[in-house]
């Protein structure tokens, strides 16, 4: 009985130790910021109200330690909508070159009329925003 009793409180011993292991080896997100889009693909510029399809919004990260965290995507009024994607920074050493990822996002128009879409490119050198802006019928 007093073997066991010693195996358990060296089991309990040996779990709480690695419990509190502070082990930073492994990637952490250090950043997450507006990353401005590339290219954009709309599938269809005129549609039907009801119908959803998926427009896809790309921009370009630096391999290993960048990629895709989410996107934003804003109502400015009934029929412009503005469109960010969000990229991520890790504490990983960056790679050489770069490549591309994006967002998918699903649009269901509920009405009829012309959706401007404003896809966020950075900022110009007076620091005012830039877009690409594609438009989509709905009829």
């Amino acid at each position: 009985m007093k073997k066991v009793f010693i195996l358990s409180m060296m089991a309990v011993f040996a779990r709480a130790v690695t419990s509190c292991n502070d082990n930073d080896d492994y990637t952490q997100i250090t950043e997450v910021y507006a990353s401005k889009v590339d290219s954009v693909q709309i599938p269809l510029d005129t549609m039907a109200v009801g119908v959803t399809q998926e427009l896809r919004v790309y921009s370009t990260f630096t391999k290993t330690c960048e990629g895709i965290y989410s996107y934003d995507y804003n109502y400015t009024n009934d029929s412009v909508r503005t469109v960010a994607n969000f990229g991520f920074k890790t504490n990983e050493a960056c790679g050489d070159g770069t490549y591309v990822d994006g967002s998918r996002i699903n649009f269901k128009p509920v009405k009829t009329g012309t959706y401007t879409f404003k896809f966020w490119t950075g900022k110009d050198a007076a620091g005012a925003n830039t877009y690409i802006e594609k438009k989509v019928a709905v009829l």
